[in-house]
């Protein structure tokens, strides 16, 4: 009952900050879409920022597979894709990352970087996803450079920011753009 009931307000919070966004992600809301009372967010997280810190936590526990087979985009652990053709690797950009990119899960990340302004203890989670995400994009594109890995990041967080205010920009062509950059200079 414990675990059903955090697991409840945990999916509640993840659901409310994609939909309402972070102005919009009040206790009470959290609660009505978790099902419960409103009262239980501090019964069980002490706060609504100690809630949203648990979130983020259990959110980066998985990212070190951001597109793995639990993925709603139905996208499969892919471990280096260094070695891979043009094609393969504008294929995989295509059908793999850029949906990614746009789905809901990334409008999530969106809203977590809002909070972090606000919120220490989120900000502290934040860190640590981002850096699981530095590492995955490492071990995907075969970069160790970590100087470099900050820039892929920062570009793909870029291109998620510029896809959530216009989401007419060809968001495909850029991916494959970065990527085959990265390509060419590591056969350098």
């Amino acid at each position: 009952m414990i675990q059903d009931t955090r697991k409840k307000l945990l999916e509640g919070t993840r659901r409310c900050l994609v939909e309402k966004g972070f102005q919009g992600t009040t206790v009470k809301a959290i609660a009505k879409y978790a099902g419960v009372n409103h009262g239980l967010v501090h019964h069980y997280f002490g706060s609504k920022e100690e809630l949203l810190a648990a979130l983020v936590e259990k959110v980066t526990e998985g990212e070190g597979t951001p597109m793995s087979s639990n993925s709603k985009n139905g996208v499969h652990q892919y471990d280096d894709v260094s070695a891979m053709s043009s094609a393969e690797m504008e294929t995989f950009a295509k059908k793999k990352l850029v949906p990614h990119m746009t789905s809901d899960y990334n409008k999530f990340v969106i809203e977590l970087l809002v909070m972090s302004e606000e919120m220490p203890s989120v900000a502290k989670q934040v860190c640590k996803l981002l850096n699981r995400r530095r590492e995955w994009f490492g071990r995907i594109l075969g970069v160790e450079d970590s100087s470099l890995l900050l820039l892929i990041s920062g570009a793909m967080m870029g291109l998620m920011l510029q896809y959530k205010l216009d989401p007419t920009i060809n968001i495909e062509d850029a991916v494959i753009r970065l990527f085959s950059l990265i390509s060419k200079g590591k056969s350098r």
